[in-house]
C-alpha cells in the first residue's frame, strides 16, 4: 500500500510538470516577439465613434470618416514614418475638429465633436485589399480618434499610417466583421507592402502581419489577445 501511495503521487507530480510545461510553451508562443511590438510603434490607428448606433448616425459617421480621411490623405503619404505622422496630426487636431464639426452641421446635427490623438489597446484586427490581407496583432497603438457627439455609438477602425485606408472614403461596400477593406487601388496608389516599406517597415515585420491570415498566424494573435485580457482583469 505505502508503495502504491508514493507511485500515485509521482505520477500527480509528473501530470502537473506536463500540463506547466504545455502551459509555458503556449504562454511563450503567444508572447509578443520584438517584430509584433515594432510594429505598435509605425503604426497609426483612426478611430470613428458615432452618436449612437440609429442609422442616420451610423450613416453620418461614415460621412465624417470620408472628410477626415480627405483631409489626411496628402499629409499621411508625405510622412517618412509614424513619429513624423503623429507630430502632423497632433499640429493638425484643430483644424480636423472644425472639419468633422462642419460635416456634422452640413448633414443637419448640432453634435459636438472631438479629436484627440492617444493610446488605445485594440484586438486582433484584419485588414484587406484586392491583393493582399494584413492582420495586425492586439495590442496598444497610437490612435487618432474622432468622437461624434455622445460617441456611444458603434465605431470604425482602420489603419491611418501608414495610409493604407485612404481611399476607403470611395468604398460603398459594408465590410464584413472580421475583413476590412484597406484600400481600393486604382493603380494610382502604392500597393500596400510599398507603403510599408516606405513607413519603414522591415521585410520581417511586413511578413508577420500579411502571414496573417494564416490559421498559425491568426491563432497565435488571438491567444495574445486572450492572454492580455486575462492579465488586465487580474490586475484589477
Amino acid at each position: 500500500m505505502h508503495i502504491r501511495i508514493e507511485t500515485n503521487t509521482a505520477a500527480r507530480m509528473l501530470l502537473c510538470l506536463g500540463i506547466s510545461l504545455l502551459c509555458a510553451a503556449v504562454l511563450v508562443s503567444a508572447l509578443p516577439t520584438r517584430g509584433e511590438e515594432a510594429i505598435y510603434d509605425r503604426v497609426i490607428r483612426l478611430h470613428v465613434l458615432a452618436n449612437s448606433d440609429t442609422a442616420a448616425d451610423q450613416t453620418l459617421k461614415l460621412q465624417v470618416r470620408d472628410a477626415v480621411l480627405t483631409e489626411l490623405s496628402a499629409l499621411s503619404a508625405a510622412c517618412p514614418d509614424a513619429d513624423a505622422a503623429q507630430q502632423l496630426y497632433t499640429a493638425y487636431l484643430g483644424q480636423l475638429q472644425k472639419t468633422a464639426e462642419q460635416t456634422v452641421a452640413e448633414a443637419g446635427y448640432d453634435y459636438a465633436c472631438r479629436v484627440t490623438l492617444t493610446r488605445e489597446c485594440y484586438p486582433v484586427r484584419t485588414y484587406r485589399d484586392a491583393g493582399a490581407c494584413y492582420t495586425l496583432p492586439a495590442g496598444t497603438y497610437r490612435s487618432l480618434r474622432v468622437m461624434i457627439g455622445a460617441a456611444e455609438g458603434q465605431n470604425w477602425w482602420c489603419v491611418l499610417f501608414p495610409p493604407l485606408c485612404l481611399s476607403l472614403a470611395a468604398e460603398a461596400k459594408t465590410p464584413p466583421q472580421d475583413a476590412i477593406p484597406v484600400a481600393v487601388s486604382d493603380g494610382t496608389l502604392p500597393s500596400g507592402e510599398e507603403q510599408l516599406l516606405a513607413a519603414g517597415f522591415t521585410p520581417y515585420e511586413i511578413a508577420l502581419i500579411s502571414g496573417g491570415g494564416s490559421p498559425k498566424t491568426t491563432v497565435k494573435f488571438r491567444i495574445a489577445e486572450l492572454l492580455r485580457s486575462l492579465i488586465g482583469r487580474l490586475r484589477n
